[in-house]
This record gives structure tokens, sequence and C-alpha cells, in this order.
């Protein structure tokens, strides 16, 4: 069975890369959370994965069902951030 190497988001630290530790104090006094990487993925959020040639097909459906429509969008007339502020307080 072929298979595919893939990087994906740490479960263990739900891709954030860095996990609290406990709760310190400055030289001034005041108090603060530490961080320490992800024991897990070594503090890069991510992940390597195998998966069969199967599944990546599946998350590449997926990924390109996530793309917009340049197409459409290209269509539409463009709105300022100053028209569209005008339209959804009433005024013309």
């Amino acid at each position: 069975m072929n298979k595919v190497h893939i990087l994906t988001r740490c479960d263990h630290c739900d891709g954030e890369a860095y996990l609290p530790i406990g709760e310190t104090e400055s030289y001034t006094g005041k108090r603060y959370m530490q961080y320490a990487p992800c024991r897990v993925c070594q503090g890069s959020g991510l992940v390597e994965k195998w998966v069969n040639l199967k599944d990546f097909a599946d998350m590449l459906d997926k990924a390109v069902a996530l793309e917009p429509d340049y197409q459409e969008l290209a269509s539409c007339k463009p709105v300022s951030q100053y028209q569209d502020s005008h339209e959804s307080a009433g005024q013309r």
C-alpha cells in the first residue's frame, strides 16, 4: 500500500506549539504564566503523519472545496469600505 508523508496540526498542543507550565513571578513581583515547547511537536505545532493515497485524495478534495470561486468574485462589482458602512447604516 502506498502512503504519503504529510505534516498536520499537533493534537497535543492543538497547533499552538507551546503549552503553559505554571505561573511564576517576575523581578517586579508581577505574576505571569510560563510556557514551554510542546513535547510532542517540539514547539513547531506540526506532527508528521503517514496517510494512504485514498485518504490523501479525500484531503485534497476537501481543500479544493474550501477555495473560493475566483471567477464569481471577479464578476462582483467592488464595494469600498466607505460605501459598505453607509449601506449598512441605511444611507445611500
